[in-house]
């Protein structure tokens, strides 16, 4: 299967560093909406030393990490794919998370609450007209565009950051990507501690 023809829904596997094993994400294609940048993946909470057999098993599973935004669908050939397994349709497929932006925010930001203004963008493309607080939108992934390889940098962070596990030790945080990454990361919650009714969403 190429690349063009994955559909919202699809899920793919891929291989973690570090000997982690394999960890699973779905992707959901809005390119409807943005051409560009309308493909989301999320990641499942669910890495595994072998690959599974039935994907079924990826349907009880919390996310990760929020929706992450990428200007491309992943690639399933040739070197670095990422292997498609199959699809799994659910209701909130079609539901898009909120992100948060500022103009004043830069990849490399350590403290994102130094930030006066932030914005909610919703539906992918629609900014709210009003500043918000950073309490607001602090729960929120932010617009920054994601790579697949930056997808498989996050989902290994995210697993020594849940584990209790010294990332700095692990990554070598002077390598732009790695740097980018974990900044993002550390400025947004463990997934599973945000109250789920507030998960994507803005409070503004």
């Amino acid at each position: 299967m190429g690349k063009d023809e994955l559909i919202t829904g699809s899920v793919l596997e891929f291989k973690l560093p570090l000997e982690l094993g394999y960890a699973y994400c779905k992707i959901f294609d809005f390119r409807y909406i943005r051409e560009f940048d309308g493909v989301l993946a999320k990641v499942y909470d669910f890495i595994i030393k072998e690959p599974v057999k039935d994907i079924i098993i990826l349907k009880e599973k919390e996310w990760l990490f929020g929706a992450r935004r990428m200007p491309w669908l992943p690639n399933t050939r040739g070197k670095g794919a990422w292997k498609f397994k199959g699809v799994l349709v659910a209701e909130e497929d079609n539901i898009i998370p909120d992100f948060k932006y500022s103009n004043q925010s830069a990849p490399f930001i350590e403290d994102e609450s130094s930030i006066k203004d932030w914005y909610a963008i919703k539906n992918i493309k629609e900014s709210s007209n009003q500043p918000c607080f950073y309490k607001q939108v602090k729960h929120l992934e932010d617009t920054v565009l994601t790579t697949q390889n930056g997808i498989v940098i996050r989902t290994a962070m995210e697993y020594c950051r849940m584990n209790g596990l010294d990332i700095k030790e692990y990554f070598d945080l002077d390598q732009t990507l790695n740097l980018m990454t974990y900044r993002r990361m550390i400025n947004v919650p463990v997934y599973k501690s945000i109250p789920k009714e507030i998960r994507g969403k803005a409070l503004c």
